[in-house]
């Protein structure tokens, strides 16, 4: 389907086209009638050359208007302008075959059935289209961005949307067809709404669930049916009142370069300590050429903005939230830049921006301004220090402190820092670069008086900026602009008023994008998402190659996405992301004693608490108030300056009633549902994975968490990452794969298992959890439970960051929880409850010998030193820990049942009467992250000492 605008005939690509395609036809044909009339003269040239010449003489005066289609004369104010062909040589290539015999058609005649004002589709006419081999890179792309804009997107048919949903019905049967209020059942126990922690006691009289229950909440199998398959997640049964659909367009962000700051008309206000948490962490899908960070091959590479060297220079007078960047291309750093050091700052603002302002500005102006890094260091800090009445986290919270340079002295600012950066000492600043920044501006720049007329959206933005920077200073070919379009329902456009939500289909984003790339999607920068674990509804973003069409037109990067997401975002901060929330899964005493190892404070573990519990409430505030609210759909693309005065001018030749449009609905490439439906639908999604969760974590017994229990909670935590919003679940490897074999380079190929979302997502609609799990006991099946993806090779990595301290610290606490599970097993062999016990100890022993000979020398005092190494005490736990590794290898079987009859190894009374002389020791002369390593020891043993002192009373 060919989708064109039809307007005045003078500006429509469609005619221009024809015309063009008619004046070749014509001038061809009056050729090749000249050509033949000369054939016959040189036959009888005296007879016929008077004629010849009157007939040249009447070509060149009856022949067709062309004049409007010459080579040097735009067509439609330059926007949709082609070379036609040339009149003086026709050349054999520039004639086609086809047209050789043809008669001239009449040009009104093709023209008079060509309906005028309003966007209209034609199916069949291919030579509607403009042929693009004609049409300039930005032609094109302002053509495309103005048909999305103001046509919609090319989604699937409705032939394709009625033979697909007629295969699937074929497929799944009749019956297995179940909305988003139907997938879930309602009688289970709901905790996204506590603000707290269940415990023990609460869990058994709230969240007791019966296997079926869990069964059909999580891998979607109700008794009903026979065949074993889950429910089908179908958004088709949905039905809605058929609300009509409006438009609205909007400016969200501005970025680009320009060469001096002063581009603020009105002045700037720069920042005296710019913190780091006003650097830009988000991909802009802009580059930079950065020093590479390998001194041996010093060399400028491309690299995202993010990883270059930056920080918040100043935001602009009268637009606060326009904001200015500096980029230091040759400031060293690491491959990942976090921020510039203290240092760093001081030499920039010591040496080089504090002495050029000196130079330019008045001692009235700059009595005001700080006298350095350091005193301006300070003095944001003061108010949240200095008058401070209790000690709370954030001691050192700092105010975004500003201070104004009028404008007619930043030029002169800009020179003497250039100048500045050129001397000896000072060549690491050298080349910085202006990065001017708008982001979020949504709702500044949505016209209210039209706002579903783009032409009035784009001059209202671009009258806005001309006020407060001076273009002369932008770097026009590197600036971009972020345009968006938003389809909303009209909520009170039917009786009774519905809330209801559009969604994307999937199906119809991935035929768009086809359409965008002439069928040809390239192989990288195409990401398609789905929405709360759905199927059929999701989003896309795209970042255009860099020698595509796209790109040479100015489209650089685009998106679209459900607005829905507007309920859980926070300023780009999503619940659930906090990469410690996984630590809960752990043991308490386990994440006590790696976060004491890792030198991190023992009051994370109550910060992890805190986020988790935060998440939930605002998760569950936000969707339970979002009931009775509409949300739509949205679509973004970031163009070039280039393209948006292109996309004006096209829009300034179209009318107004053209230019806001009227859709029609229900549009074919959106889902609707009633908002009341899907937002309880996303609560019930998130609620499941929580109550998961709490349940298994308050199953513990006094507190101690086995291994099989922290792998089913790592499970659910991951799942709570991605219950919401919209996700690339491929990415997330356990949660994707359901049966994957990792070759090894010698033996067999190493089995692992995830939860299979790849496979149930395609078949059923919904991200339903595979056979992985014996509900009865909350736990993963025994034959695979050692082969998930879900434990200690995930964990790990999040401590790694913080040193190799614990390198094997997780496999003694599979050892300890082996160990744990025993006693439960032989309750009533007090032998082997001894041996098990004694076990236990020499793995506490095993870790701190790990710990102490790896940091005792770094970290004892130098006095002490000597002393404490030659301690008898010491030296005696050297001794007992030598058994150990034995001790592991005689026991790490099942059956050790019939190895402790052999001999009796009972340390543990005789351990604990000299560790406590050892502490005392150690805190005479041991510093303070040892000391936190030997409390560690000292709380495994405590726990140990209170189950045995427990067996003895029973």
């Amino acid at each position: 389907m060919n989708v064109r605008f039809v307007d005045d005939p003078e500006r429509d690509p469609a005619v221009l086209h024809r015309r063009r395609l008619q004046a070749n036809r014509t001038r061809n044909y009056r050729r090749r009638t000249k050509a033949n009339r000369n054939i016959q003269a040189t036959y009888d040239q005296a007879e016929l050359l008077p004629e010849t010449v009157d007939s040249e003489s009447e070509s060149e005066q009856t022949g067709p208007d062309t004049g409007g289609f010459r080579q040097d004369e735009p067509l439609s104010d330059g926007i949709y302008n082609a070379p036609s062909l040339s009149d003086d040589d026709p050349g054999p290539e520039n004639i086609e075959p086809a047209y050789y015999e043809e008669e001239p058609v009449s040009v009104p005649y093709a023209e008079e059935h060509t309906e005028s004002q309003t966007p209209e589709c034609y199916a069949d006419m291919q030579a509607d289209s403009p042929d693009d081999n004609m049409w300039t890179d930005v032609q094109h792309a302002t053509h495309l961005f103005i048909q999305q804009f103001l046509v919609g997107i090319r989604g699937c048919s409705a032939q394709e949307h009625r033979e697909d949903l007629a295969t699937h019905i074929e497929a799944s049967g009749t019956h297995n067809h179940y909305g988003l209020d139907q997938l879930f059942p309602r009688d289970v126990p709901h905790t996204l709404d506590k603000e707290h922690f269940f415990t023990h006691k609460t869990s058994n009289e709230e969240l007791s669930m019966s296997v079926p229950r869990w069964q059909e909440l999580f891998s979607g199998y109700t008794a009903q049916y026979l065949d074993g398959k889950p429910k089908q997640a179908c958004l088709h049964t949905h039905h809605t009142n058929h609300t009509p659909p409006t438009l609205s367009f909007d400016i969200d962000s501005l970025l680009g370069f320009v060469t001096s700051p002063a581009v603020a008309t009105h002045g700037i206000r720069f920042y005296s300590a710019p913190q780091y948490c006003q650097n830009i962490f988000t991909d802009v899908h802009l580059t930079l050429d950065r020093m590479n960070a390998d001194p041996g091959r010093p060399r400028l590479i491309p690299s995202r903005l993010r990883d270059v060297p930056h920080f918040i220079f100043a935001k602009v007078e009268g637009s606060d939230f326009i904001t200015l960047h500096l980029f230091f291309p040759h400031l060293p750093c690491s491959h990942t830049f976090n921020r510039l050091t203290d240092e760093q700052f001081s030499r920039w603002f010591d040496d080089i921006f504090y002495p050029a302002i000196r130079r330019v500005y008045d001692v009235d102006q700059l009595q005001h301004l700080p006298a350095s890094y350091r005193h301006a260091l300070a003095t944001c800090r003061a108010p949240k220090v200095e008058d401070r009445l209790l000690e709370t986290p954030s001691y050192r919270t700092q105010l975004r402190m500003t201070y104004f340079l009028p404008s007619h002295g930043l030029q002169a600012l800009w020179d003497c820092i250039l100048a500045a950066v050129r001397r000896p000492g000072l060549e690491d600043f050298r080349n910085p670069e202006l990065f001017i920044e708008a982001k979020g501006t949504k709702l500044l720049f949505k016209y209210p008086n039209a706002p579903s007329d783009l032409l009035a959206v784009m001059e209202n933005f671009s009258c806005k900026l001309h006020r407060v920077l001076d273009f002369s200073y932008i770097c026009k070919d590197r600036l971009y602009i972020d345009v968006g379009k938003e389809t909303c329902p009209l909520q009170n456009s039917v009786s009774p008023p519905e809330a209801q939500t559009y969604l994307w289909r999937r199906c119809c984003i991935r035929h768009h994008l086809d359409h965008l790339y002439d069928g040809i999607i390239p192989k990288s920068g195409q990401n398609f998402y789905h929405e709360s674990m759905l199927r059929d509804a999701g989003g896309m973003t795209t970042l255009t190659p860099l020698r595509s069409r796209l790109r040479r037109g100015g489209i650089l990067y685009g998106q679209m996405y459900n607005l829905t997401k507007e309920i859980i975002d926070a300023a780009r901060t999503f619940p659930f992301q906090n990469p410690d929330l996984r630590h809960l899964a752990l043991d308490p005493q386990l994440r006590h004693g790696m976060q004491n190892i890792c030198g991190k404070s023992t009051s994370s573990n109550s910060i992890t608490d805190r986020a988790y519990l935060a998440s939930k409430r605002r998760c569950h505030y936000g969707l339970t108030d979002s009931n009775q609210r509409s949300f739509g759909v949205r679509e973004e693309y970031r163009i070039s300056w280039v393209l948006f005065q292109s996309v004006l001018i096209a829009l300034r030749s179209l009318t107004p009633e053209t230019r806001s449009i009227k859709l029609p609905g229900p549009l074919p490439y959106l889902w609707a549902i009633r908002s009341s439906v899907f937002v309880d639908f996303v609560w019930h999604n998130i609620d499941k994975f929580t109550t998961g969760f709490e349940l298994v974590r308050a199953q513990r017994v006094l507190g101690l968490t086995t291994w099989e229990q922290t792998k089913i909670m790592d499970m659910f935590l991951r799942c709570i990452r991605v219950a919401a919003g919209g996700h690339d679940y491929s990415r997330e490897g356990a949660l994707w794969w359901s049966r994957r074999e990792l070759p090894q380079p010698v033996g067999s190929p190493q089995v692992r298992y995830g939860l299979g979302f790849g496979q149930t997502l395609e078949q059923y609609g919904y991200c339903w959890l595979e056979h992985r799990i014996n509900w009865g006991q909350l736990r993963f099946l025994p034959d695979i439970t050692n082969m998930v993806l879900f434990g200690t090779g995930t964990l790990q990595k999040r401590y790694l960051k913080y040193g190799g301290h614990i390198k094997h610290f997780f496999d003694l606490s599979r050892c300890a929880d082996l160990g744990l599970q025993w006693l439960q097993r032989y309750a009533a062999e007090n032998v082997i409850i001894n041996q098990i016990l004694s076990w236990l100890c020499h793995i506490c022993l095993q870790q701190m010998r790990i710990d102490i000979m790896n940091s005792v020398r770094r970290d004892l005092l130098p006095e002490a030193r000597t002393t404490t190494l030659d301690d008898h005490r010491y030296q005696a736990i050297i001794r007992t820990t030598k058994a150990p590794l034995e001790l592991l290898k005689r026991y790490s079987d099942l059956t050790i049942a019939d190895r402790v009859a052999t001999g009796r190894i009972n340390h543990f009374g005789n351990f604990t009467k000299g560790y406590v002389p050892l502490c005392r020791s150690f805190q005479q002369s041991v510093g303070y992250r040892s000391y936190l390593r030997v409390d560690f020891i000292a709380t495994c043993l405590d726990t140990i000492g209170y189950y045995h002192t427990l067996r003895q009373k029973d």
